[in-house]
């Protein structure tokens, strides 16, 4: 059997002084915890501001809420309408054309992306590389949210605007290559899928 004069002084130890210095650590460390936190979940968080002045509300919501997502041919590209509904790592593309962070503000103008498409090759460039211009289309099937959205894409130039020719902003330089690469890998997984079913 314990010594109840021992369990004691398990939890009364004299050596053990609370003072000021230690509480004012503490409340230190738990602020600095708090702020921290705050700071995370903020530069993660989706800036909406400059991308809801330039899309309007019904693409902000087609971009957070579409259920079906397609590509389609643009300018001198040529393939087939892709459905990426289900394709994996579709929430990057959405964040990208979401965050006002991945956009160059500077230099919004008037006019349609699709002027800035590059011209494509050939068929074997087309086939292995990203196509240079594309048109993102947006619906919503079951929920009627919204009417259908549409965004061109010049990947060459990193140019997207609305497809109604209206307007065109670039992304950043460190946005557009990560694009670029996201659909040229779209295009190669959806080329050997159609490629194995011949």
């Amino acid at each position: 059997m314990t010594d109840p004069s021992i369990e004691a002084q398990k939890y009364n130890d004299p050596r053990a002084k609370i003072t000021g210095r230690g509480i004012a650590m503490g409340v230190a460390v738990a602020v600095l915890a708090v702020v921290g936190a705050w700071a995370s979940i903020h530069a993660r968080k989706t800036q909406l501001g400059e991308t809801t002045r330039f899309w309007g509300q019904d693409t902000i919501t087609a971009l957070q809420l579409g259920e079906r997502i397609e590509i389609r041919p643009r300018g001198a590209s040529t393939f087939e309408p892709v459905d990426l509904t289900s394709t994996p790592g579709l929430g990057h593309l959405r964040r990208a054309l979401l965050d006002e962070r991945h956009f160059d503000w500077a230099t919004e103008t008037e006019g349609a992306a699709t002027e800035m498409c590059g011209q494509v090759e050939s068929d074997a460039d087309a086939a292995s590389e990203a196509p240079g211009c594309l048109q993102i289309r947006i619906t919503d099937p079951t929920g009627h949210r919204f009417e259908p959205i549409e965004i061109d894409l010049a990947l060459d130039g990193g140019w997207v605007g609305p497809s109604d020719g209206t307007k065109r902003v670039k992304v950043t330089d460190w946005v557009q290559p990560k694009l670029k690469n996201w659909f040229k890998t779209i295009m190669s997984v959806k080329q050997k899928r159609y490629d194995d079913r011949d």
